[in-house]
């Protein structure tokens, strides 16, 4: 198995971001296992937003032959790329739900599934990255062994995860103040409601559209800016 590690950057914009991080893990699990990782590091669990990006790379796996094990074999490509990558913006504060769905392979195409999982990734309200794999069935499978055994129905004994997480936690400077005054006043709300149903100016939860909860946002930060 190889090691988990962090890499960490800080990115600096017109908008204020907390850290930028970047987090790599490497996993493995048997039939009936469980995988529960954890991110070595955690970033603002109160940011006012979250920017993110998750990709397993690699789908590999072991079967056995005969008493004999061989493998990893790469199954990447025979799970729908949707279900192994993700991205988008979601308001805080932590916990944030970033994937919660199936995990399934047909890699021999025998039109019977023969590895299935529940995957759900977060940020905890703690602000750490969580990666789960849990109700995972791994079954019989068709693969070339090579010489001497060629095309051979062997077990599944272990798969193999490799996979990457990206948050930019951004700490917006004051939402809902939409002239840049340092206020947000009967100014902003007559704004957003010149914007209403549009992006941009007015929106001041940042869910791409300006509505009612753009003005309950700006009437429960009113005054001037912390």
């Amino acid at each position: 198995m190889k090691n988990t590690y962090l890499a960490l950057s800080i990115v600096v914009t017109g908008t204020v971001f907390a850290q930028n991080v970047y987090w790599e893990f490497s996993e493995s699990v048997t039939n009936g296992g469980e995988i529960h990782w954890t991110s070595p590091s955690a970033v603002d669990p109160n940011s006012d937003q979250y920017e993110y990006f998750y990709e397993i790379t690699y789908i590999g796996a072991d079967v056995v032959f005969a008493g004999i094990e061989f493998g990893p074999f790469d199954v990447t490509d025979q799970i729908d790329p949707k279900l192994r990558q993700g991205n988008g913006l979601e308001n805080g504060p932590a916990p944030i739900i970033l994937a919660d769905m199936p995990i399934e392979a047909d890699a021999d195409n025998d039109g019977e599934l023969d590895v299935s999982a529940w995957l759900t990734m977060q940020l905890s309200d703690q602000g750490r990255g969580n990666f789960d794999v849990v109700n995972v069935s791994l079954n019989s499978i068709v693969v070339d062994l090579g010489w001497p055994f060629y095309e051979q129905e062997v077990d599944l004994v272990r798969v193999y995860m490799d996979g990457q997480m990206t948050l930019n936690p951004i700490d917006l400077p004051c939402p809902g103040d939409t002239n840049n005054d340092g206020f947000i006043n009967v100014t902003d709300i007559l704004n957003a409601i010149s914007n209403w149903g549009n992006s941009g100016e007015g929106d001041a939860n940042g869910d791409g559209i300006v509505n009612v909860s753009d003005i309950l946002e700006m009437v429960s930060n009113w005054g001037p800016c912390n």
